[in-house]
Parts: C-alpha cells; structure tokens; sequence
C-alpha cells in the first residue's frame, strides 16, 4: 500500500496549485482525479495581482500572462449602453501586477499539469475516484475505484477495480456538487442566491469591435455580461428571464439571436460552449473532518460579479500547503491545521457577500428601479465601494504587539528589486516557500537573539535588508518599499509565505517581541532547532 503526505481529491485549478504547491515543498502528495484529462473549457476567467503572484512563486505565470487579455478597465453601461460606471483594471496591484486579467483557464492549467508530470514526489491517479475514507490516529485510508467512460453517460462511472492507498491528510478538491462533501455528511449555508444563467463561450475567428471589451450591461429587459477569455476568445453570459427555461436556451439559434443583439455573428466566432449555468452563494458548516478538508468550491461557491470563486479556491491552496509542510516536517503539531478554516472562512464569506452586492446594481430587472439607478449614476452617485478582504483571525500578530495592526491579514507588497546586478520581483529572490523578515533600516537578523535566529531557520525564513545604500541585500530600484515603509511608519515587516503579512513594528529594534508572537502561534513541536532541509518527507510518509 502506498503512503503519502497528502491525498487530493480533484484535478481542477485548486487541485492542480495544490499539488504544484505540494511538489515545490517536496511533499509526497497524490491526485485522485475520476476524469482521465483535463477539462478543455474555461470556468472562470478572471484572476487578480495575488493570484498571478501565486503563479508566479509556480513558475506558470508568464505562459498565463502570454494569453491573458490585457483589460484596463471594466464597465458598468444601461440599456441605451450609455456609460454608468467604469473599474480601474489598470492599476498596479500591491503584488507586483496589474489589479485584474482576463485569461483563458486552460493555459494556465495545462502549464500548472506539465509542472506536475517531472515532480518527483507527487504521483498521479488518473481515472480513479475515492469510494470510501477510514480516519485513524495517523492517516486516512483511502478506497479507490477505478472509472471508465460509458456510452451514453456524461461523466465516468466506477467499475470493479479498486485499490487502497493511506495519507496523512486528504484535501477535497471536488468541485460544487463535492462527493467529499456529501460523505462527511457537511451541510453548506445558502446566502439566498441562485440564479440561471446562459454562459456562451467563443473562439475568435477574426478582429471585431464591441461597444466594449468587458463589463455588465444593465438591462432589465435582459442584464448581460461581456468578458474576453485571453486574446483568442470570448465569453458572454445572459441572466435567464421568467418564463424560459433551460432547454430554449441551450438550442444554438438561441445563442445566434443574442450574439446578433451584440452585432457579433457566425463570421465572428466559432461557439465551443453553450450551457445554462445556477450562479449560487453557499458556504460549507465546516471546511474539515478530522484529517479530510474541504477547497475550493467544494468549500465556498460565490457569484461571479467579482471574479472571485476560483481566486478564493486558489487562496485556499497557498494556506493549506505551508501549513501541511511545517508539520509534514515536525515543526508544528496539526493543531496548527485548525488555522485554516479560522482564516479563510471569513476572508471567502466577505467576497461572497461583496459579490452578492456587486450584482444587484447591475441586475435588476425592474424597468423603473433600472430608471431611477440611471438617473442617480448621471447625478454623480456612486455605490459604496468597499475594501477588499483581509484576514481577520488566525495566524496575526497580537494588536498589543504589532504596530500599526492595520496591517496585519493584508497582502504584502512584491515590487522590483536588484541584486547582483540582476532586476526581478522580490519573490523570484526569495521564494515564498518561507516566512520574511524584511526591514528598510538593516537586516532584521541583526536585532534577533542566537535562539530566535535558529528556531526560525528552523521554520524557513529569508532575512532580508531592502534599500539604496552599500548594505542592503536587495536595491529598492523603484522606491516602493521605501514608500510603504515610510507610509505605514514601520521600519520591520514580516510576510507569511501566502503573502500575507503576520505584522509589522514601527522600530526595527522591537522585531523580536513579533518573532516571539510568530512562534507562540505557529502551534511548534520541541523539535525546531534542526536547520531546514530540502529533502522529501517520503521516508517519514512511508513509516506511517
């Protein structure tokens, strides 16, 4: 029987950042996927800067970012296509990237799947699905069967062949309809949100122009959305209206009728999807049983408005993986498993109910609130915008502690550095498999006892001075970081390895008293003092 550090259940985009998360760590992880090939068709569309930064620390975001489309803005307009609102998508986002992209999911997934086929210590299970799990005091047994496609049947279905294979953690990966889920018996809240609506997919024959490249357009006689998928295709999503159903939706001349409306015709665009889709909002009870937790959309489903469902499952992957290799490593008890769901239950419940609210303006379907919303608009309102999410509980420095705490649970800042002589992003230096101590006076190490130096080591952690002068480890070419340090009044910072900041100290010369913190609540075992090792954790996985 096989052993392994982790099982992951589902070969999707959170599935497959995992596993790569998992290779990159040296984890002995397998997939357990039911299909035999990757899906060929884009789900989502949409990433932000954080999800390209985690690309990035993957090595597969220059093959997404060579097909992503590169949108500036994203635009609300009414039935007339008079101009309501317009999104900045050009901005620069904190994590080194453009805030938004477009991209077509397929290409980032293939590349995330050719990472996989050279790892070394994460095997792939290919048409075998999980038919049953037994927990015990180290692992989870897992029964696999064997899956094969039928004739008349849309999905696989099981056969005879099984195998068994143990793991010390599984992670379900498994989409919505989760059958993870359903055998933990994980009931999931329903925000009161479901609704259907024609998702058109299409490839690009030729140049065309629309009214414009991305955005909703507010309509209460039919509200629809407009997005580039990547350079080479297109998406186009009409809410369905009382009265139809499905069925009417899903015939091709209905696609070609309201493709038509958008002056978009078979010269055009091949179509290579059409499907009515439910839009939901719902949350998991609980994102674990035991050693079995949930990712993804099999934890959290959130409307698309905001482009956040993927992202979030994404999110999901990065904390779950750094938390796994420290204690795959014995540097933390499991406890420090039960931080998951504390950071990113409330951080995904906040996107949802953002999503929700993002599209009610633009969804409405009565004529007369659709008026008095326009007039508003040309009177210069706006909705409220609200922050983006942070993470509010977990793994963050005590307030008494870090100063200022605004800043703990927000992204950290990736900008250009030099060193060496060579130009890049702050990660491509210092690989976010680590904790970072960064300091624009002097290298954080240089205010740490012998004791805390080593039991960080312990953990994994770069030291880094970022600044201009003849000390420095890395040159602040475009003075970003002295800006963010000069205007959060801080000289330290510390980065999680998912690129969130623990806390910061407005003296370098307090660090340590945030060192002590980060340790206190890293939940570690009394076997910290070995240095770090990059070797695999096959040999301990096996004698389990």
């Amino acid at each position: 029987m096989k052993n392994y550090d982790l099982a992951i259940i589902g070969r999707g985009p959170v599935g497959l950042a995992l596993a790569a998360l998992a290779a990159q760590l040296k984890l002995k992880a397998v997939v357990i996927e039911k299909h035999r090939d990757l899906y060929a068709l884009p789900r989502a569309g949409h990433v932000d800067h954080e999800i390209v930064r985690l690309f990035q620390s993957l090595g597969v975001a220059d093959a997404m970012l060579a097909d992503s489309y590169p949108t500036t803005e994203y635009v609300w307009v009414n039935a007339q296509r008079e101009l309501l609102l317009e999104f900045d998508w050009g901005a620069k986002g904190i994590s080194g990237y453009n805030s938004d992209y477009m991209q077509f999911q397929p290409v980032f997934e293939a590349a995330l799947s050719d990472k996989l086929s050279s790892a070394e210590t994460v095997d792939q299970l290919l048409s075998w699905e999980a038919r049953s799990m037994t927990e015990d005091a180290d692992g989870v047994e897992l029964q696999l069967a064997r899956t094969k496609m039928v004739p008349g049947q849309i999905r696989p279905v099981a056969t005879d062949e099984m195998q068994t294979i143990r793991a010390r953690y599984v992670v379900a990966a498994d989409g919505a309809n989760s059958s993870v889920r359903r055998m933990l018996k994980i009931e999931r809240d329903d925000f009161g949100f479901n609704e259907k609506w024609l998702v058109v997919d299409a490839r690009k024959k030729r140049d065309f122009s629309l009214d414009f490249d991305c955005g909703q357009i507010c309509d209460p006689r039919r509200p629809v959305t407009v997005l580039p998928l990547g350079k080479r295709h297109r998406r186009w999503e009409w809410a369905m209206m009382p009265g139809e159903t499905a069925a009417d939706l899903e015939k091709p001349e209905a696609a070609w009728r309201l493709l038509a409306e958008q002056n978009v015709f078979p010269d055009d665009v091949e179509i290579i999807r059409q499907l009515v889709y439910t839009f939901e909002a719902r949350h998991a009870q609980q994102w674990s049983k035991g050693r079995i937790f949930l990712a993804g959309d099999a934890a959290h489903t959130t409307p698309p408005f905001m482009g956040q469902g993927m992202c979030s499952g994404l999110r999901d992957a990065k904390n779950l993986s750094w938390k796994l290799d420290l204690i795959a490593r014995g540097i933390s008890e499991p406890s420090l498993l039960d931080t998951y769901e504390r950071e990113r239950s409330p951080h995904t419940r906040d996107w949802t109910i953002i999503s929700l609210e993002a599209g009610k303006v633009p969804c409405t379907l009565d004529p007369e609130e659709a008026r008095l919303r326009d007039e508003k608009f040309r009177e210069g309102w706006m909705p409220p915008m609200p922050d983006f999410p942070k993470l509010v509980d977990g793994i963050l420095a005590s307030p008494e502690i870090g100063s200022p705490a605004y800043l703990n649970g927000t992204l950290s800042l990736q900008a250009a550095v030099k060193r060496d002589g060579s130009v890049t992003l702050f990660d491509e230096f210092f690989p976010s498999t680590r904790f970072v101590l960064v300091s624009s006076v002097a290298n954080p190490a240089s205010v740490l006892s012998q004791s805390q130096i080593d039991r960080l080591e312990a953990i994994g952690v770069w030291f880094v001075h970022v600044g201009t002068g003849p000390d420095a480890d890395v040159e602040d070419i475009d003075g970003a970081y002295a800006a963010y340090f000069r205007d959060n009044h801080i000289e330290a910072v510390v980065h999680r390895p998912d690129f969130y900041v623990f806390g910061a100290s407005e003296k370098l010369a307090n660090l340590g008293a945030l060192v002590d913190d980060l340790l206190n609540q890293l939940h570690l075992s009394t076997n910290v003092d070995a240095p770090r090792t990059e070797t695999t954790h096959q040999d301990r996985a096996d004698a389990h």
